[in-house]
């Protein structure tokens, strides 16, 4: 979905693939499909992206806080509506998705809003990237975080992880 960056407007916003509100200044993404962990599909991939390209035109929102509903941030890509399919694709198709994926990150790092992500469960694989591309991040106690990438024949480095890790934890603790 295409919108026009002039006109969006954060009380009204209604995305399709995650929820949103916004109250005195903040605006909340909730990932919301808690039965899976909240992963992430293409769609959502893709609207992320095009929600944090428009928030650079929006004055009225301060800061925006990423969160997951039902107990759990973000379990990464959805095992079926991404990893399968991404198993049956050409060289064109794996391209367009890690420019996507990496898109939503370059998206985050250039919104001028400090982006928090609350984090608590599952912190895994692309939802690890988001916490991670985010300006600050709040995790509680039963947060478990991972990189999955290579279990499932992908390389981290398409969202940047080779390039943020050592930024946020050191060369070492992130070679290690």
């Amino acid at each position: 979905m295409i919108r026009d960056p002039n006109r969006f407007d954060p009380t009204t916003f209604e995305p399709e693939h995650f929820l949103w509100c916004f109250e005195r200044g903040v605006a909340t993404i909730t990932l919301n499909i808690p039965d899976r962990k909240n992963p992430l599909t293409f769609q959502s991939y893709a609207e992320l992206r095009e929600t944090f390209r428009d928030l650079v035109y929006v004055d009225d929102v301060k800061a925006v806080v990423m969160t997951g509903a039902g107990g759990n941030f973000c379990s990464g890509g959805d095992v079926h509506d991404i990893i399968g399919p991404l198993t049956k694709m050409d060289m064109r198709g794996l391209l367009d998705f890690t420019r996507m994926t990496g898109d939503l990150i370059k998206a985050m790092r250039a919104c001028p809003q400090p982006i928090i992500s609350a984090i608590d469960g599952i912190c895994v694989g692309a939802g690890a990237i988001i916490a991670m591309a985010s300006d600050f991040r709040y995790a509680t106690s039963k947060t478990k975080t991972g990189f999955l990438f290579t279990k499932v024949g992908l390389a981290g480095c398409d969202m940047g992880a080779c390039a943020i890790l050592p930024r946020i934890i050191g060369q070492g603790r992130a070679a290690g």
